[in-house]
């Protein structure tokens, strides 16, 4: 049985050691096993359990609602049980224990790799249920379950792959259905410089429609710099920029951020920004966090009466 150090864990899931450690003493997620010389070491499932975690809140996750979740039940200290791969009509299935009927046939449409009926479910939900609340309640879980099956079997890539497609198309078409907001002092969205995972911004872009509020999605790895031109140029009122992981061009390129007009407001969001010291801006908690604040800073920005 391989046993590994958390300094190997931590470079294959691409996370700093001191992440780890502070998932062990804060989530339970700790290693199980020993060397020898009594070190504490992680086995091959503690690693597909810290990966499911990782992957769930690459999908902006909370990592204390990620580990619960991918657990399967609640965060009570209880030993961790990661879903277990079962067979569907379609090919593998995903385990979504808990989750809603929405949910469970999201997970079963992207299982089978179905993109319309994945893409369709996500509509619905979002129709249904508002951007926050679906993404909660419907894509998320099915997020988490696509992440613990890869880290547990090492199979069903495509799953994720597919699912993230059929999510963002979705929210790209629920957000074309919706009022066009204002135009003036938009929010600005963006992925940092080695930034791939921009999904959430798909989902805060949605969500500030619904509320009215106009924002520009810049996409994935935006320069720092040219994030600051287009703040200046639009006027932004704030600009959210996502970092899964941590990434020292990001933490550089923030005074110039800041300094693009006199009334940006600058958000950082996502688990790359963990341990960062990044001087004014604002690092909500989740989410729906992010989305409140900013919706808060565009309407405090507009003139009244």
């Amino acid at each position: 049985m391989e046993l590994l150090s958390v300094g190997e864990v931590a470079a294959r899931l691409g996370v700093s050691p001191s992440a780890l450690r502070m998932w062990g003493s804060r989530y339970g997620l700790v290693a199980s096993a020993r060397s020898a010389g009594g070190h504490r070491r992680y086995t091959a499932e503690d690693v597909a359990l810290l990966q499911a975690v990782h992957e769930a809140v690459l999908a902006g996750t909370d990592p204390a609602a990620a580990a619960a979740a991918v657990r399967g039940i609640e965060d009570t200290g209880e030993r961790p049980v990661i879903p277990r791969r079962r067979a569907g009509a379609g090919g593998t299935g995903l385990a979504v224990p808990g989750a809603g009927r929405g949910a469970r046939g999201l997970a079963r449409a992207a299982a089978r790799l179905d993109e319309m009926r994945a893409e369709d479910a996500v509509l619905a939900a979002l129709r249904a249920e508002g951007t926050l609340a679906a993404w909660d309640d419907v894509v998320r879980p099915v997020l988490i379950a696509a992440g613990a099956h890869w880290a547990a079997t090492g199979s069903g890539i495509e799953i994720e792959h597919l699912l993230t497609q059929a999510v963002t198309t979705a929210l790209i078409r629920h957000t074309a259905t919706l009022p066009e907001p204002p135009s003036e002092r938009p929010v600005l969205l963006a992925g940092g410089p080695q930034e791939e995972h921009v999904l959430p911004l798909h989902a805060a872009r949605a969500a500030l429609a619904e509320g009215g509020v106009p924002s520009r999605l810049l996409g994935p790895r935006t320069p720092m710099p040219a994030l600051a031109t287009a703040a200046r140029r639009t006027r932004a009122a704030a600009v959210l920029v996502w970092l899964s992981r941590a990434d020292p061009e990001a933490v550089e390129g923030l005074p110039a951020l800041l300094a693009a007009h006199r009334r940006v407001r600058v958000l950082v969001g996502g688990p790359g920004w963990d341990g960062v010291e990044a001087g004014p801006v604002t690092a909500p908690r989740d989410l729906p966090d992010a989305v409140a604040v900013l919706r808060r800073v565009w309407r405090e920005g507009q003139p009244s009466g």
